[in-house]
């Protein structure tokens, strides 16, 4: 999920494991913790952007990865506090400065990772009661709860790293306030509190069973509106082989639905607030047949392998093709589905088949005009509603 949601959770993991011997220190360390799988995205400076997909989520994302590090960064925090959190600091807040063109952004970036290293520095560090077994116990904890949340959404993990499988359940979209903010709300709270108040451990603990309820709830809303899908499709005499169901972005009350035949794909999309269980099926030629040509080229297999197979080929452009990742669900400008993230497929000048990462070119109209569609659809709206 987003870094925000992963602060908060690794620092309340944090607290949990560590916070009545330690304090605070145990809700900073665990909301470290709980960004550094996500360290990976400096893989995209070196590799190109499939490369850099592949390998995004992957190891870093494993229980080996938790199991290795989680002593490495115990004994830094605990020896060398803090040169340790310069370091990390630094790392978190280098990708954003380094990947973003807007220099405003830039100086504001800047401007906090400076704020932060002169705090760090200044600050007084000593040792303290918590052992080098205690804090292994924290960065484990802070460092594996991060994948097993990203396994809820779409992208998935290969939590269970070397084996070539990426886990995902789709019940939860990569950002979702519903989850985040009352869990963030009550962490906040608790870092307020001595850290041997027991309000401190409760608010701790009531942002976790929150967290965890709206958890449970997404998945029981996946279960419920997949199996009105599976009604709906087979009422609707479509015939598919495979259905896969996700949350559309920011809520888990709108879902959307692709069913596969053999040469399209039917998406649609229901609300939990609809007035009833009739879905509308958009038909998606998937053109598969487009690169039947190069379905044993190693490319062609990475991809699905991301994909999950799951992918619509577009030519509307003659000279070049775009291999669409559907596994995320279309999204919607009027009534016509479109995919938000694909590659583009071309022969380079070695007469080799190569990709670069496509985004559709989505104007402020356009965007302004997909974010009332998704509102409306929430409210139980047919699209074509105001």
């Amino acid at each position: 999920m987003d870094s925000l949601t992963q602060i908060v959770l690794g620092a309340a993991v944090g607290e949990v494991a560590l916070g009545k011997k330690i304090g605070n220190k145990a809700m900073l360390w665990g909301a470290i913790a709980g960004t550094i799988p996500d360290l990976d995205v400096y893989q995209s400076l070196f590799f190109d952007a499939l490369t850099a997909n592949e390998l995004h989520r992957g190891f870093s994302h494993s229980i080996l990865f938790s199991i290795v590090f989680a002593p490495i960064v115990a004994w830094l925090a605990r020896t060398k506090e803090k040169w340790s959190l310069v370091g990390f600091i630094t790392l978190i807040l280098g990708y954003p400065f380094l990947s973003v063109d807007n220099s405003v952004v830039r100086i504001v970036l800047f401007a906090i990772w400076l704020i932060l290293v002169v705090i760090t520095i200044k600050h007084s560090y000593g040792t303290h009661s918590a052992s080098q077994r205690d804090w292994t116990k924290l960065m484990f904890w802070s460092l594996v709860t991060h994948p097993l949340l990203d396994c809820h959404t779409t992208w998935g993990t290969q939590l269970l790293w070397p084996l070539p499988y990426r886990l995902a359940w789709n019940n939860i979209f990569v950002v979702d306030p519903f989850y985040t903010v009352p869990f963030l709300i009550c962490v906040v709270i608790a870092l307020c509190y001595h850290r041997e108040s027991k309000k401190r451990k409760y608010f701790n603990r009531v942002g976790i069973i929150l967290s965890s309820i709206y958890m449970l709830w997404s998945l029981g809303a996946k279960y419920h509106t997949y199996s009105i899908f599976q009604d709906n499709l087979q009422q609707q005499n479509i015939a598919y082989t495979r259905l896969t169901t996700v949350p559309t972005p920011l809520n888990t009350v709108l879902w959307s639905a692709t069913a596969e035949t053999d040469s399209a794909y039917y998406t649609g999309l229901y609300s939990l607030l609809d007035d009833d269980e009739i879905i509308q099926f958009h038909k998606i030629e998937n053109n598969h047949g487009l690169i039947e040509e190069w379905e044993e080229e190693d490319l062609i297999n990475r991809l699905n392998f991301l994909s999950k197979g799951w992918y619509v080929v577009n030519d509307e452009n003659p000279d070049t093709l775009v291999y669409n990742d559907a596994r995320f669900g279309p999204m919607y400008a009027s009534d016509t589905p479109m995919y938000g993230f694909g590659y583009q497929l071309f022969m380079n000048n070695s007469n080799v088949l190569s990709v670069t990462q496509q985004r559709p070119d989505i104007d402020e109209e356009t965007g302004e005009q997909m974010l009332s569609i998704l509102w409306r659809r929430i409210w139980g709206k047919n699209i074509s509603q105001k």
